[in-house]
């Protein structure tokens, strides 16, 4: 009554007064009051955008979000990145990886200084009897293509041998200086994974009290999350449902000015129907779990201290070896119930964890990964075969292209609509696809969306540049690999050079997920909490950002014995990206979920090498039957040639030698393991994570005794 007296006799206030923010926190909804329609504005002519919401709350929502410092202070850019723990494993891995790769391709740029200075000397790219134009002239003076005749190929050799064996040093020293970082941020930064375990393998009746009683032998239990059938369905009950309450009160609002939203009355009933549906469905749903509640089969089990974990996992660990060796189980440590192996290894991340996914069986996951991987090489082939065939129009058109001006723009603006068609969608495909996979984390996710979009773009991309084969041939039939340059070697720096600009733009703009949404979402808006969540901050993308740098260090080794040039460009790229990252990381993402170092791994472990090996298996054509004889399939014995293969072939040697003990084997550190944690109390820890999904269920599962709590 005092509200109506102080407004007016046109004002009221919407019924639903209060709601939960994305924080958790109830706020009340400020909602604008009802005016006469001579008082009254469309929403969309305000200069905020909105009605009577804060834009500036939205906006400092987002900016909470983002990774502060000790004393709640946003870091500085210039923060070294030994400070900066509290992004994680492996983000701050993927800082390393980074940094380190810039520095090892500068170092192979200054190496390869003197092949491009000698490969300047030649006369093909500036002679214009073979008609390559600016600047294209200046790609092709710098390559293996403009070397003099006359001129030796040792130096080439011998600097190609030099870079080969500082990208496999780099490897080996990143390697140990990854285990290094990683040591340090896990030291510095306690988590919940340092206290817990993973148990897999237990039976569907299974309950807390029987886990709590199998591993209290390794020391004090601080905490048990059984893991029950059912919870996909629950989470995505509850998301409908989260999402009807947001239209509910935005048409809410909506009805109090009908000549605005006309059509809110209808949306305002087909909401409140979908949210009875959803609770109906919610509590037949939660009503099952009560009555037949089953265990998935895994288990987080936190102990109070951190070495009763580490006893738990070495002992399972030794117990399983055993048991696989001798044919033998060890009753007292490996058999539930005296019968159940199980299976027991150190717990993720919580913010790590995909809950909706930890139901699926290990066996039905395979069978998917295998069904999505075949299904992605099958799109890719697709994708590659389309641009490597726009890419060579001029082989398959060569008459088409020769009727006119008009045509031939055509022909082109198709191709560039057909490249970058082809390329979203394997962008967008590839995350959807992995996603289906079903992964318990998303450290696991990143991997496969790394693997993949990392093979796809380096297949089109070389696949693309061989179409311009018969390039190599001049007007009067004779081949002249300088051509090839002047087609191939310029398609692929302009990749290099474009996907590199592209995406740093995007990743530093963020125009998809940021500037767009917010500018055509939020002046849609009439409450705050919705409000909130479009003004969200994004999140960092490790498969995404990794198979980038991936892609370009691997063309560049690829093609660096031909094109020294690719390593300046790719030294420059992974400068401009390290910064870029760190400051959206810094500035702009949500705090990064603290994911393990699985990505870390696959990169250093896996793809760098495959990338050497490729350096390695493509450069004897380069410097054969590119620079020795270009007329010829196969070169006549030289002593040139055979200084190339012998050098490049200790190089492979020297890869595949210290592959295993230098990068595969992960050493164990004891005194590390001895440090860690030393007598911290789990409970003592400040701001710990819990192992507890968001969805949780309000049943509480206490051995035959169940507690129902309704949300």
């Amino acid at each position: 009554g005092e509200c109506d007296s102080l407004l007016g006799t046109e004002a009221r206030i919407s019924p639903r007064k209060t709601f939960e923010d994305i924080e958790g926190r109830e706020m009340v909804a400020e909602t604008a009051p009802l005016l006469s329609p001579a008082q009254r504005e469309p929403f969309w002519n305000k200069p905020t955008g909105t009605r009577n919401l804060d834009v500036k709350q939205a906006e400092r929502y987002a900016k909470d979000a983002v990774v502060r410092d000790e004393s709640g202070d946003l870091y500085e850019l210039g923060t070294p990145l030994a400070r900066l723990g509290k992004l994680g494993t492996g983000v701050g891995l993927y800082f390393y990886f980074v940094f380190y790769a810039g520095l090892v391709l500068g170092l192979m740029s200054v190496l390869t200084l003197p092949v491009m200075i000698s490969n300047f000397q030649g006369s093909y790219a500036f002679d214009p009897a073979e008609k390559i134009g600016f600047p294209r002239n200046l790609l092709v003076a710098s390559t293996l293509g403009n070397r003099p005749p006359h001129q030796p190929l040792l130096l080439h050799s011998i600097m190609d041998f030099l870079c080969s064996l500082a990208f496999l040093f780099f490897l080996i020293y990143y390697r140990r200086r990854q285990l290094l970082a990683r040591k340090e941020i896990e030291t510095k930064i306690i988590t919940a994974a340092d206290y817990s375990i993973l148990v897999s393998n237990l039976p569907e009746n299974a309950t807390r009290e029987e886990i709590l009683d199998h591993f209290g032998r390794y020391g004090q239990i601080e905490h048990v999350y059984l893991c029950y059938k059912g919870y996909a369905k629950r989470s995505q009950l509850m998301s409908v449902k989260e999402k009807a309450e947001e239209d509910l009160e935005q048409f809410d609002i909506q009805l109090a000015s009908p000549l605005e939203f006309p059509e809110a009355s209808e949306g305002h009933t087909n909401a409140q129907r979908t949210l009875d549906e959803v609770l109906s469905d919610i509590r037949k749903h939660q009503l099952e779990h009560e009555r037949c509640p089953r265990c998935c089969g895994l288990a987080f089990v936190t102990f109070k201290l951190e070495s009763s974990s580490r006893r738990c996992r070495m002992d399972y660990k030794q117990s399983n070896f055993f048991s696989n060796l001798f044919g033998k189980s060890n009753h007292t440590t490996s058999l539930f119930r005296q019968t159940i192996p199980l299976k027991v290894k150190i717990a993720p991340q919580p913010s790590d964890i995909l809950w909706e996914n930890l139901e699926v069986k290990p066996n039905m996951r395979a069978l998917r990964v295998a069904s999505t991987s075949v299904f992605s090489l099958f799109l890719l082939l697709i994708a590659t075969g389309l641009i490597a065939a726009v890419n060579g129009k001029h082989f398959f058109l060569p008459t088409a292209i020769e009727q006119g001006l008009w045509f031939s723009g055509l022909l082109n603006f198709l191709s560039v609509i057909i490249i970058i068609v082809s390329n979203v969608a394997m962008f967008v495909l590839m995350p959807v696809i992995t996603r289906l996979e079903s992964h318990i984390t998303k450290s696991t996710q990143e991997v496969y969306i790394m693997w993949r979009l990392w093979l796809f773009q380096v297949l089109n991309t070389l696949l693309a540049a061989l179409v311009f084969w018969d390039a190599s041939r001049n007007e009067s039939g004779v081949t002249n690999w300088a051509h090839w340059f002047a087609d191939g070697g310029s398609m692929i720096v302009g990749v290099i050079v474009g996907d590199a600009v592209l995406m740093n733009l995007i990743e530093f703009f963020r125009p998809f997920d940021v500037i767009l949404p917010r500018k055509m979402q939020g002046p849609k808006c009439l409450t705050q909490k919705r409000l909130n969540r479009v003004y969200e901050a994004p999140e960092l993308s490790l498969g995404m950002r990794y198979q980038m740098i991936l892609k370009h260090f691997t063309l560049a080794l690829a093609l660096g014995s031909a094109m020294p040039l690719n390593y300046w460009l790719i030294t420059i790229l992974c400068i401009v990206t390290f910064w870029i990252d760190k400051f959206n990381v810094l500035r702009l993402y949500k705090k990064p979920a603290l994911c393990n170092d699985e990505v870390a791994n696959v990169a250093t472990v896996y793809i760098a090498p495959l990338s050497l090996l490729l350096h390695l298996c493509i450069a004897p054509f380069f410097y054969t039957v590119v620079a020795t004889c270009p007329t010829q399939i196969v070169c006549p014995p030289s002593s040139e040639v055979s200084v190339t293969y012998v050098l490049l072939g200790i190089a492979a040697a020297v890869l595949c030698l210290a592959w295993q003990p230098m990068l595969y084997v992960e050493p164990e550190d004891v005194h590390y393991h001895e440090v860690r944690c030393k007598d911290v109390s789990y409970s003592y820890v400040e701001g710990i994570e819990k192992y507890q999904p968001e969805h949780d269920w309000p049943v509480r599962i206490r051995g035959e005794r169940r507690v129902l709590t309704w949300w």
